[in-house]
């Protein structure tokens, strides 16, 4: 079989929601600071905060995008 349209075999991406991303970011802060910043699993969960971080900036700037093959949602 032969695909002509390629965007035919790609589902729709669900989009980033901000307002949850921004929750995630907040407790994410929380549990790093009862665990303290040296801790192996801080680092994990800061590496976590820095990417959803980097969503809601560049989420603000332009109207909502396709980010990635998550949906976080209100």
């Amino acid at each position: 079989m032969i695909v002509t349209n390629p965007s035919a075999l790609l589902t729709e991406a669900p989009a980033i929601d901000i307002s949850e991303a921004r929750w995630a970011i907040e407790y994410l802060s929380l549990m790093i600071d009862q665990l303290g910043p040296e801790s192996s699993v801080s680092l994990v969960l800061m590496q976590a905060r820095r990417e959803l971080k980097s969503l809601t900036e560049s989420a603000e700037n332009v109207p909502p995008v396709v980010c990635g093959p998550i949906r976080i949602a209100a």
